[in-house]
């Protein structure tokens, strides 16, 4: 069993982790900012804002690894919760030494802009947000100017739907119709926990 501290866990990739970790023998802690949200399926709540360094501090005491779902809605302004809550995460993780750290971003970010579509690549930013892409680079950033043992997870475009059979990897090619169900993306952050693979690298995840 993996202790685990689900971060973002009310959106659809977090209940999705919350809907898969308890049959795969995993306990979820899930940080949850809302005090009105007393439990979630599949999760023991722990109340605070990710932002909050105390609040961090209490929910890490006895896990094992960190999977960030951290993200808004499209439709929905960026802003910087993703960004600050992340640098907040690695250093309440550092500073109370959990090693393990497994996130979601986003493809258009980093190393698989070259790997897209010239379609993708010229559209993808438009349709997502240039901002979203950007603040999600920041968020990225500050994962990987760490020294844990982090994984950068980068989806296309996500979508309901049952799990499918995925290709993982630095380099894995996408297009503007590439997409990923909620729930292969929810069991590729799980297994990722469990492998320990893809340690201090950004992947991409899609439907193969």
């Amino acid at each position: 069993m993996v202790r685990i501290l689900l971060v973002g866990a009310t959106g659809g990739t977090g209940q999705a982790v919350r809907e898969l970790a308890p049959a795969l023998g995993h306990d979820v802690v899930a940080l949850v900012r809302d005090p009105a949200v007393p439990r979630l399926p599949g999760a023991r709540v722990a109340h605070g804002d990710v932002r909050d360094p105390e609040a961090l501090g209490r929910a890490l005491v006895g896990i094992d690894a960190v999977v960030s779902c951290l993200g808004v809605r499209l439709g929905q302004q960026p802003g910087t919760v993703r960004s600050a809550g992340t640098a907040a995460l690695v250093a309440a993780m550092t500073a109370g030494g959990v090693r393990r750290l497994v996130g979601v971003s986003s493809v258009g970010v980093g190393e698989s802009v070259a790997a897209q579509s010239r379609t993708a690549r010229l559209l993808w930013p438009r349709l997502v947000g240039a901002d979203r892409l950007a603040e999600a680079e920041r968020a990225e950033a500050a994962v990987r100017g760490s020294d844990l043992d982090w994984t950068i997870v980068r989806p296309p475009r996500l979508v309901d739907g049952p799990d499918t059979p995925v290709t993982v990897g630095v380099d894995v090619a996408t297009g503007l119709r590439s997409q990923l169900s909620r729930a292969a993306l929810a069991r590729t952050l799980l297994d990722l926990v469990d492998t320990g693979a893809h340690r201090q690298s950004c992947v991409t995840v899609t439907r193969r």
